[in-house]
């Protein structure tokens, strides 16, 4: 069936757990461990580029879903963390569930030519494997114009996406897929046009997503080879309590190796 954002995201969102943002096939105990690990590595990615110093008194967050990066964000004492997305039920539910601070949330779809209700500036926006959902490339660039706008001068976009590296892995995408990764240009082009400049990007995961690339034929096999056989483990109550941890573990230690063949961090810029 061809891909239907609006259906597609309210039928998954009615599952009330990770599972309904995260990786779809997976249980939602496996998610978990999934955002455990690239909560992780952001938390270190954000350290070092010293966007904890100062701390920024407010941050948008595109495609809010559950709410788990606000929580992150409040975590590492930001005061104000608003966010948008795209289901009416995941936007009523942030509103109640953050009630009592000073977070609000809106409905609102990225990728239209005008998004009135996403109009102030923040000093931080984030965007947490959001745009790989947009699959026409028209609302492509206007997801990209939109987010931009958000920042204010002096602030800064954090993406998390299977951005490419090398375009060589680039595909044309089919009528029911319902992501895709697209080359590093695709998003800097079009942020800078918007006025933004790339400072930085580094991987998020190296075994917490499917594999996009790798620097060779062979790495890209065994990374495929690796997902492959993680995920169909994790179709089995047995296996579930041990493939998370261990997961989570082998992350943390080829996160020091640099490879990159996934999820990708990418900060811009907006200049004073």
């Amino acid at each position: 069936m061809p891909y239907d954002p609006d259906q597609y995201w309210r039928d998954l969102h009615s599952r009330g757990d990770l599972s309904a943002v995260g990786q779809a096939g997976m249980p939602p105990e496996i998610n978990q461990w999934l955002y455990r690990t690239f909560a992780r590595n952001l938390r270190k990615f954000v350290r070092r580029q010293h966007l904890l110093n100062p701390i920024p008194q407010s941050v948008f967050d595109i495609g809010a879903g559950l709410g788990y990066w606000i929580e992150f964000w409040r975590g590492l004492g930001v005061q104000r963390v608003d966010g948008c997305d795209l289901v009416p039920a995941a936007v009523e539910r942030l509103n109640a569930k953050f009630a009592a601070g000073t977070s609000r949330f809106v409905v609102a779809d990225v990728g239209l030519s005008v998004n009135a209700p996403l109009a102030e500036g923040y000093e931080l926006v984030t965007c947490m494997n959001v745009l790989l959902h947009i699959m026409d490339e028209i609302r492509f660039d206007h997801a990209l114009a939109n987010t931009a706008q958000l920042v204010k001068p002096g602030g800064h976009l954090l993406l998390g996406e299977p951005i490419l590296l090398q375009a060589e892995y680039d595909r044309d995408p089919q009528p029911e897929w319902e992501s895709r990764a697209r080359p590093l240009d695709r998003y800097r082009l079009g942020l800078e046009a918007a006025g933004l400049r790339l400072t930085a990007i580094k991987a998020g995961t190296v075994l917490g997503n499917n594999p996009m690339e790798a620097h060779s034929p062979r790495a890209y096999s065994m990374y495929w080879a690796w997902w492959s056989r993680f995920h169909g483990k994790t179709q089995s109550a047995r296996w579930t309590r041990v493939l998370g941890p261990t997961m989570y573990a082998l992350d943390g230690l080829l996160m020091r190796t640099g490879a990159a063949p996934t999820t990708k961090f990418a900060l811009f810029r907006r200049p004073e």
